[in-house]
């Protein structure tokens, strides 16, 4: 019987025990809960802040799509600008040659065009007077008068 009596006495030394570690247990567990609950609002708002910002990167990059679109198009039309003013500009000076090369003897000016591209003497000719590049032409070599000619031609009809 002296086992059973220390047994019983023990129980509740014991039980009291084990409550106190079970409420400190939950306590604990509590605290947990308490941070878990913290971290998981802390993930929530930032998961809402990487959402914004992902968006504000879209944004940002569908603007800087449409300001690349829009430069290369402005590059496009300076380079078609360029062209044409490079084009102007030869066409400019083939003229001047043109009236330089009309006022000229035509000896003179066929041996100089002979000695030139064929397609810029056919060029300079097209700003000519007919009667003026027929001339020129008929004093020229031949076989470079046809190939000068040839060309001319193709550029009246242009």
């Amino acid at each position: 019987m002296t086992l059973t009596l220390s047994f019983i006495i023990a129980t509740p030394k014991a039980f009291a025990q084990n409550i106190n570690d079970v409420n400190q247990k939950i306590n604990e567990l509590k605290a947990l809960e308490k941070v878990i609950d913290e971290k998981t609002a802390q993930l929530k708002t930032e998961s809402i802040n990487i959402a914004n910002q992902k968006k504000q990167l879209e944004q940002s990059q569908n603007s800087l799509k449409t300001q690349l679109k829009s430069l290369n198009n402005q590059i496009e039309q300076a380079k078609k600008e360029l062209e044409n003013l490079q084009a102007n500009i030869v066409s400019q000076k083939i003229q001047k040659l043109s009236t330089i090369y009309a006022q000229a003897k035509p000896s003179a000016a066929a041996e100089e065009l002979s000695n030139m591209d064929p397609q810029t003497a056919a060029q300079i000719l097209t700003y000519m007077q007919s009667r003026q590049a027929g001339a020129i032409i008929s004093k020229m070599d031949p076989k470079t008068a046809a190939n000068i000619f040839t060309l001319y031609l193709k550029s009246k009809h242009q």
